[in-house]
């Protein structure tokens, strides 16, 4: 009487998948580089032309001055955009979230070129049973729609954000330049005023001048 088969022991035993690298990936460094191009893109729209026209008083007098204020706010936005950037990756484990994608999508990639393969002669490959999957190629496989939407979801806000700090910054030049205008309006109305006032004061004094020597002319005579 032949020996009873295990049915348990015809199924292959689950592939162990390669583990997942801390270090950027292809997505993840592209979502990095996204981020350095846009926050330099805006910090160079704050060139020292740009800042000087909107303080030309001190652009004139101090420009060393206001050159190294320019440059300490720029470091500071800097710093702080990548120091907020770099928490928010951290925090939201966006790097292996990538990498594990990336993954997927490699071995997506290849089960395709071997089904395609197969289908033009070559040798067929038996499918892969879904009970030897391990738990994270199923958790991958269902988390990989939504990570495709939230890196494009991620890359547009990016831009606008590039688009909408350009914007912003144009709109802050312009109604510097508008109210530097407005003071050098101001400082010239009362230069005006304080050359009016002193023409009247000249005029006042010659009046009262006059009458005091009318005066003295009447009692001498």
């Amino acid at each position: 009487m032949p020996a009873a088969t295990d049915p348990v022991s015809r199924s292959p035993s689950p592939t162990l998948a390669p583990p997942i690298a801390d270090t950027p990936g292809p997505r993840a460094q592209g979502l990095i580089n996204v981020f350095n191009q846009a926050s330099k893109a805006t910090l160079d729209k704050c060139s020292s032309n740009n800042f000087a026209s909107c303080f030309p008083t001190a652009a004139q007098y101090s420009p060393e001055v206001l050159d190294n204020l320019r440059g300490q706010i720029v470091d500071q936005l800097d710093r702080t955009w990548k120091t907020n950037f770099e928490d928010i990756m951290e925090r939201r484990n966006v790097v292996r979230l990538l990498n594990s994608l990336d993954q997927c999508i490699e071995d997506a990639k290849l089960r395709k070129k071997r089904a395609e393969a197969s289908a033009n002669g070559g040798p067929v490959e038996a499918p892969v049973p879904p009970h030897t999957l391990t738990p994270s190629e199923i958790h991958l496989a269902h988390l990989m729609p939504f990570l495709e939407k939230q890196v494009t979801d991620m890359t547009a806000k990016l831009a606008d954000t590039q688009q909408s700090n350009t914007e912003l910054l144009s709109t802050v030049t312009a109604q510097r330049a508008e109210i530097e205008a407005l003071v050098r309006g101001l400082e010239n109305v009362v230069q005006d005023l304080e050359v009016s006032a002193q023409m009247m004061a000249q005029d006042d004094v010659q009046g009262l001048s006059k009458e005091i020597k009318d005066y003295e002319t009447e009692m001498r005579t």
